[in-house]
């Protein structure tokens, strides 16, 4: 992708230079067309500025209608052409090719920015998963270190990355993240890698009072604590991530991201019509087994 960005900017600084070289016979006529704006008028100046003046019109027309031209982003867009209107893309996009595409032309408006309120809009029509644990034995300050190492993260990044944590506690908040990526399979056949750690925090649970026996004599008060995780998936919105994106490689990890997460879904798409299909088929020979049963009987009545 940074390869046809590059190209394309090539090709449009060799024709702009053609088209200057061409339109003059010499660097010094073209200079001195130029030059003439600052010189006296004379019926020389005014045909030399008339010639600079043409020069200027054709370039700027054939630099509107170059391809790869600076359009503004606009998310309130309808137009399904447009690759700035992010109201009108799914989460997944379309197909792979359309989000290359749509990158492409990111990465050539990347210095116009989308008013943060628009994207706001857009994230609050994500679906979100949440899960929690409650009553876990273990201090909360503790336990937010692991949440927090978890938060931000895509779920199969989560995953891995509290796989190799080193904290007693990791394995629990790993089969939170899991049980909660289950429920969304469940619920709306979203696959985790289509899922991001939007919230994962610890809140306090109820401590018990215990005695401290201190010395001297003296006695004093202590608590065992206990603590609540608190757990938000929130589904991926790859468009939103690819305009957030500063950076060309991060654009690439994120179209990679992508092209997983479309991979699992069609797998998962192809594996519940399989399952539905033999449900159905069950179903029409249990039906058709006990309508045989019911002749089989009413026949021996009869006789």
């Amino acid at each position: 992708m940074a390869q046809s960005l590059t190209s394309r900017m090539s090709r449009l600084a060799i024709s702009t230079r053609n088209l200057f070289t061409s339109s003059s016979s010499s660097p010094a006529a073209n200079t001195a067309s130029i030059l003439s704006k600052y010189t006296p008028t004379s019926s020389i100046s005014i045909s030399l500025r008339s010639q600079w003046m043409m020069q200027q019109h054709v370039t700027l027309r054939s630099l509107s209608s170059m391809p790869t031209q600076t359009r503004t982003i606009d998310i309130n867009s309808s137009s399904s052409s447009d690759h700035g209107a992010t109201s009108t893309l799914s989460p997944l996009l379309n197909s792979q090719t359309d989000a290359e595409n749509f990158a492409a032309f990111v990465h050539a408006n990347r210095h116009q920015k989308v008013k943060p309120f628009l994207l706001k809009r857009r994230r609050q029509n994500l679906k979100t998963y949440i899960g929690n644990e409650k009553n876990i034995r273990h201090s909360p300050w503790r336990m937010n270190l692991v949440c927090q190492f978890a938060h931000g993260l895509t779920v199969p990044e989560a995953l891995k990355q509290l796989m190799f944590c080193q904290k007693v506690k990791a394995p629990l908040v790993a089969r939170v993240i899991r049980r909660t990526a289950n429920l969304a399979d469940i619920r709306d056949g979203i696959q985790p890698s289509q899922l991001e750690v939007a919230e994962c925090f610890t809140t306090h649970g109820t401590h018990l009072k215990r005695l401290k026996i201190m010395g001297r004599g003296r006695s004093g008060k202590k608590l065992r604590r206990f603590s609540h995780i608190r757990l938000v998936l929130r589904e991926i919105d790859f468009p939103t991530k690819l305009l957030e994106s500063t950076s060309i490689n991060q654009k690439r990890k994120w179209l990679e991201r992508l092209q997983i997460a479309r991979e699992d879904y069609e797998k998962a798409r192809v594996e519940k019509e399989e399952l539905e299909e033999l449900e159905r088929l069950a179903a029409e020979v249990a039906e058709k087994q006990r309508k045989e049963k019911e002749e089989d009987d009413a026949a021996a009545e009869s006789k």
